[in-house]
C-alpha cells in the first residue's frame, strides 16, 4: 500500500509527497513497537505446537492482540511527540502541517497493522498463508481506490469519466486516511480467518495430538500470559523502533537537503520496502521452522541457516533488478526530473542495501523462533546507531555526497547487523536450544 500511496501522491505534488514521506517515516519507526510485540506470537505458538501444546498455542493470539492495542497507543503518542521537534531539527516549517495531517489520517492504520501482523503470524504458524495474501490483495485494491479519490478529489473521478461531486484534494491527509481504510480491511479479513482456523484439517490433527498428550496442555503454564508476550515482544518492538528510527532519522536529515532529496529517498525506500515483502515471508517461515524444532527438542541450526541463505538469494535477484532498471522504476512514481535524477543514483545503493537487509531480516526471524529477541535488539542498536547513522552523516554532509551518502551509511549499518545476527544464531544453535 505504501507504493500505491507514493505513486498517487507523488504525481500530485512534490511537497505533498515529501510531507507524506516524513509522516510515514515517523509512524513506521514508532509503530515498530506494536508490530514487534505482535511478533512474540511466533516463538510462543510455534514452540508450543512443536511440543504438542495446542491449547497454549491458541491462547497466544488473544493475549498478543491485547498487547498490540496497548503498544499501538504508545506508538501513536511517540509519533506525534516527534513532530514537535521537526522545525528545531531544521525541517522546512511549511512541510510540518502536511506531516501532521498525514499522521492524523494514519492513526487507525497504526493499530490495524499491528493487529494484522499478529493474526497473520498466528495463521502462518499453523501453515495457513492464503488468508494473509487474500487480505493484502483486497486491501490494496480498496486502498488504491480510496487513495485516488481522497488524494486527488474530483480529478480522480474525471480520469474514469465520472461526474464531479465536489470532492476536495486532501493530499497527504488523504493518503493517511486511505491507508487506514485499507488497514481496516486487512484486520477484518485476517482476524476472521484466525477465528475460524480450528476448522482446518491441520488444526484437527493438532487436536488429536493434544488429546494423545493431555498433560502437554494442562497446568498453570498452559496458557500464554501478557507478561510473556511483553517479555518477548518488547525487545523485538524496540529493535524495530531502533531500526525504523534510523531510517526515519535519515529521512528527516534528507529533508534538510531539500524536497527533491527527501522525495527521491521516499521513492527508493518504497521500492526497497516492496521487494522486502518477499523476504519477510521467508523470515516468518524460518521463525516457525526454528520454533517447531526448538519445541520438539531437535537441533534448529539447519532450518535457520537455510532460511538466511534463501533470504540473501532473493534479495540478490532484487538487487539485479534495481541495478538494471533504476530510471524505469523511479519514473513510475514521479515525473519531476530532479527527483528522478536523485532517485536513480539512490537505486544503485539500494541494490547493495537489499542483500544485507534480506540476510538480517531472516536472521532476526531465526533468532525470534529460538526465543531470542534481546540480542537482536542490542545488535540493531550497535549496527545502525554506532555504525550506520554516523557514517550516513559523514558521507552525506561532511563528504558532501548528498542523499547517496546517506544511503551508504544505511547500507553499512545493515551489513554490520546482518553479520552480528548471523553469528549470534550460529553460536546459539551449537546444541539444542531451550524453550521460552
Amino acid at each position: 500500500m505504501t507504493l500505491i500511496d507514493t505513486a498517487i501522491v507523488g504525481r500530485m505534488s512534490v511537497k505533498e509527497l515529501a510531507a507524506a514521506s516524513m509522516g510515514r517515516a515517523i509512524l513506521f519507526a514508532s509503530g515498530g513497537l506494536s508490530v514487534g510485540v505482535a511478533s512474540a506470537i511466533e516463538p510462543l505458538a510455534a514452540q508450543a505446537l512443536g511440543a504438542g501444546e495446542v491449547g497454549r498455542a491458541r491462547s497466544a493470539l488473544g493475549v498478543t492482540l491485547q498487547a498490540c492495542l496497548l503498544m499501538s497507543a504508545v506508538s501513536v503518542l511517540l509519533g506525534f511527540l516527534v513532530t514537535l521537534v521537526l522545525v528545531p531539527m531544521g525541517i522546512d516549517a511549511d512541510l510540518v502541517p502536511g506531516v501532521r495531517r498525514f499522521m492524523l489520517g494514519h492513526v487507525p492504520a497504526t493499530f490495524c497493522y499491528a493487529l494484522f501482523s499478529a493474526g497473520r503470524t498466528f495463521l502462518q504458524v499453523y501453515g495457513r498463508t492464503r488468508p494473509a495474501i487474500v487480505a493484502v490483495l483486497i486491501a490494496n485494491v480498496v486502498n488504491f481506490l480510496a487513495c485516488s479519490v481522497l488524494v486527488r478529489g474530483d480529478e480522480a473521478l474525471a480520469v474514469v469519466g465520472l461526474p464531479a461531486l465536489g470532492l476536495p484534494q486532501l493530499g497527504a491527509l488523504g493518503a493517511g486516511l486511505s491507508a487506514s481504510i485499507g488497514g481496516v480491511v486487512l484486520v477484518a479479513v485476517i482476524l476472521r480467518a484466525a477465528a475460524s482456523h480450528g476448522d482446518t484439517q491441520r488444526d484437527t490433527q493438532r487436536d488429536a495430538q493434544e488429546a494423545a498428550h493431555p498433560d502437554a496442555s494442562a497446568g498453570p503454564g498452559a496458557r500464554v500470559t501478557l507478561a510473556q508476550v511483553l517479555r518477548l515482544g518488547t525487545p523485538a518492538g524496540m529493535q524495530i523502533l531502533i531500526e525504523g528510527g534510523v531510517f526515519s532519522a535519515v529521512a528527516l536529515v534528507a529533508g534538510k537537503m531539500g524536497i527533491h532529496a527527501v522525495s527521491a529517498h521516499q521513492v527508493a525506500i518504497g521500492l526497497a520496502s516492496f521487494s522486502f515483502m518477499s523476504v519477510l515471508g521467508v523470515s516468518s517461515a524460518t521463525a516457525v521452522a526454528v520454533g517447531y524444532a526448538v519445541g520438539a527438542g531437535r537441533p534448529a541450526r539447519r532450518p535457520g541457516l537455510l532460511g538466511i541463505t534463501t533470504g540473501g538469494a532473493l534479495m540478490t535477484i532484487s538487487a539485479l533488478i534495481f541495478t538494471l532498471f533504476p530510471r524505469a522504476l523511479v519514473g513510475l512514481f514521479t515525473e519531476d526530473p530532479e527527483v528522478i535524477a536523485v532517485g536513480v543514483s539512490l537505486m544503485r545503493m539500494a541494490a547493495i542495501f537489499q542483500i544485507f537487509d534480506g540476510v538480517q531480516a531472516v536472521a532476526t526471524g531465526a533468532l525470534r523462533g529460538a526465543g531470542d529477541t534481546r540480542v537482536p535488539f542490542v545488535a540493531t542498536v550497535m549496527g545502525h546507531w554506532l555504525v550506520g547513522f554516523p557514517l550516513a552523516l559523514l558521507c552525506g554532509f561532511v563528504l558532501k555526497l548528498g542523499a547517496v551518502g546517506l544511503w551508504m551509511g544505511l547500507t553499512a549499518g545493515l551489513m554490520a547487523v546482518s553479520v552480528l545476527l548471523t553469528g549470534r544464531f550460529i553460536v546459539l544453535t551449537r546444541g539444542v536450544v531451550a524453550r521460552v
